[in-house]
């Protein structure tokens, strides 16, 4: 029965429409962390973008305003889906229909995480396509005060934080080493732009990774605070860093790096091997 599933599942993945939503679905990670990126970076210098915060929900919301941003809108929630199940199937069988991915523990626990935050990301644009309201800076409270209040509830929500942590230091070891190529169609590349994949890779990785550092460690503080009041998403992980001294400074610079992260998501959605 399983081995019939797995086999089904791959002929689904070896499909070409499903390798282009897959890596259609790069190119939607790339927008949303653009546009949030963009945002931040307004707000770090004191620009400030009325109505828009930065994160997910605020980036879609952001593409929603026009007709045309809703027609771009249905493409990044069918490439954003198609993401996440290519991460969960990773996560599940190991690798992909073009070697990639990896077996071992770490590699599955990073796709399947990867996974549920991206059917998340999905279900957040369905929401805005759906005309739903904002106040996502909220929604992280009230999802660990909801957790927080069941049995055994503190240690969910610590060790959803403390995955998150180690996938977020997983991350900037992939970054330092540059390991994340391994993934990589690089034979492909050209000297010049194998460098240029290689800097956006190490300084994009290495900021999305710090912000979901943040995230964790708010989310830890929670569960070991008992306060769901101390849990956080991408804004609220910004927000902190803006009220630490030379913190405009320092949320710029993770705001160019996430910008830098955007442009990365695009020359993967080229060269990611599936």
């Amino acid at each position: 029965m399983a081995t019939g599933v797995r086999a089904e599942t791959e002929a689904a993945e070896r499909s070409r429409p499903f390798q282009w939503l897959v890596r259609a679905g790069f190119v939607a990670r790339g927008i949303t962390y653009g546009v949030i990126g963009a945002v931040a970076l307004a707000l770090a210098a004191g620009a400030g973008t009325p109505g828009t915060a930065p994160n997910q929900q605020g980036a879609l919301e952001l593409i929603d305003r026009s007709w045309l941003g809703k027609v771009a809108l249905v493409v990044i929630a069918a490439g954003l889906l198609a993401y996440a199940l290519w991460k969960l199937t990773q996560g599940i069988f190991g690798t992909g229909p073009e070697g990639g991915g990896g077996t071992n523990l770490k590699d599955r626990v990073a796709n399947v995480t990867g996974g549920v935050t991206y059917v998340i990301f999905f279900l957040v644009a369905v929401r805005v396509l759906a005309g739903g309201a904002g106040g996502s800076s909220t929604e992280p409270r009230k999802t660990a005060a909801g957790i927080l209040g069941w049995p055994g509830g503190p240690v969910i929500v610590g060790v959803a934080g403390a995955i998150l942590l180690v996938v977020s230091l997983n991350q900037i070891y992939e970054a330092l080493t540059g390991r994340f190529v391994r993934d990589s169609k690089v034979g492909r590349m050209k000297a010049e732009e194998r460098r240029a994949f290689l800097i956006l890779g190490r300084v994009g990785l290495f900021a999305r990774a710090l912000v979901f550092a943040l995230i964790g460690y708010f989310i830890l503080r929670a569960a070991i605070d008992y306060n769901p009041g101390t849990a956080v998403g991408v804004d609220g992980a910004l927000a902190r860093l803006h009220h630490q001294p030379a913190g405009p400074w320092l949320e710029g610079i993770v705001a160019a790096g996430l910008l830098v992260f955007a442009a990365f998501s695009i020359a993967e959605a080229r060269y990611r091997r599936l």
